[in-house]
């Protein structure tokens, strides 16, 4: 968890640097291009990642690898063709044809991420989480005179998880078996055919935002939500997430010794600490982010200052909301986590399309007034699960 927190931080840590040598439109075309790696590489392992773990035999484990491999790179280089023939009607920034590249990579890490995880070897993964995020600020300073500097530090951290997957799998993945591949795909089939599109739905969602902007609004202004986005997302990132698994860990122990009294108490009282941590962390970038932008970042940066003080409120909700949701998984409450979603997905694509034909300022108020009352209505379904037990 440290090494994860610590991975996080650095990007934050170096951003009033950056803001120095790189525009708010070169963070938007950064902005885009990690939300099209994250989404396809989510698609492109089939989910397949999350099995890893689950046999009790490596050697089931190193096939799932190879079948996530195959699939990854299928899917990478079929959007390489996409964007290959795109290129012949629309002309493309050269950095789309990363792509294919970032989103191979992008599988890799997940695929480490699990591997090593299921070896127990925490500290190794820690220190290849710290490892890339430095790679990946040293990158964009090296390529700060070259367009799409960001762009490239960004893949220089993604070459770096490959070559730890090739030192890792190189030799397994010399043998390949189709048809243990092919028997472990049915295995684990529930992966792509029922996490996959929840988790899709999940991540376009949160991705929406970067999409919208792009189409009907400036870089600039993507880059300057962008900036404001990484801002607000580094608390919930780290300290709400190392609370969250504080709290699911004695969720799941109180559950399964039956004490639900336990497990309301811990409920309320998580709800409360979150709650006081986020007054000293939001409030003040509700009320001065503008002012702590333009000293922070610089004088380009005095719009991200104002997108600061006005996605803050929903930040705050999103810190106070998430960890808490692990106690529908530990209920067993799957079905109404999904069904939340799907609500959730449809809704902010239908605000988003709606509050794109007003200015951007009114569209992120509309989306702070959207996510307030999805995530309260989520925790409203957590409090009624845990009273109804």
């Amino acid at each position: 968890m440290v090494g994860t927190g610590i991975s996080q931080f650095i990007p934050v840590l170096f951003s009033p640097f950056l803001t120095r040598i790189y525009s708010p439109a070169n963070f938007g075309d950064l902005a885009i291009f990690m939300a099209f790696s994250l989404i396809i590489g989510m698609g492109a392992s089939g989910m397949y990642e999350y099995a890893i773990v689950l046999p009790e035999e490596d050697k089931d484990a190193q096939n799932i690898i190879k079948l996530i491999s195959v699939l990854a790179i299928s899917v990478s280089v079929l959007t390489g063709i996409v964007f290959y023939i795109a290129n012949w009607f629309i002309e493309l920034d050269f950095f789309y044809f990363l792509l294919p590249f970032s989103i191979f990579f992008t599988v890799c890490y997940n695929v480490i991420s699990y591997w090593y995880n299921r070896m127990k070897k925490y500290k190794t993964l820690n220190i290849i989480r710290i490892f890339q995020s430095v790679l990946i600020i040293a990158g964009s300073f090296i390529f700060y005179k070259v367009k799409n500097g960001l762009v490239y530090g960004y893949i220089l951290g993604g070459m770096f998880c490959f070559l730890i997957y090739i030192y890792s799998f190189f030799s397994h993945l010399r043998k390949i078996n189709f048809n243990e591949i092919k028997h472990l795909a049915f295995e684990y089939k529930k992966f792509p055919t029922l996490i996959l599109p929840s988790s899709l739905m999940n991540t376009v969602s949160s991705y929406a935002p970067v999409f919208f902007i792009k189409k009907f609004y400036t870089s600039s202004q993507l880059g300057s939500f962008s900036m404001s986005n990484r801002v607000l997302t580094a608390p919930i990132s780290v300290i709400s997430t190392a609370i969250g698994q504080v709290y699911f860990k004695n969720l799941s122990d109180y559950y399964n010794e039956n004490k639900n009294d336990l497990i309301r108490k811990t409920f309320l009282q998580s709800t409360y600490i979150l709650c006081l941590i986020s007054v000293f962390i939001f409030l003040p970038l509700f009320f001065f982010g503008e002012d702590l932008a333009l000293i922070v970042f610089g004088k380009a940066w005095k719009e991200a200052g104002e997108f600061i003080e006005i996605i803050a409120l929903a930040s705050m909700m999103k810190f106070i909301v998430s960890p808490l949701s692990t106690v529908l998984i530990v209920k067993k409450e799957l079905n109404k986590v999904a069904r939340w979603q799907t609500i959730y997905f449809f809704t902010s694509m239908t605000i988003f399309i709606v509050g794109s034909f007003f200015s951007i300022k009114t569209l992120l108020w509309i989306y702070v007034i959207h996510e307030t009352i999805l995530y309260a209505i989520y925790y409203y379904i957590m409090k009624s699960v845990i009273n109804k037990n």
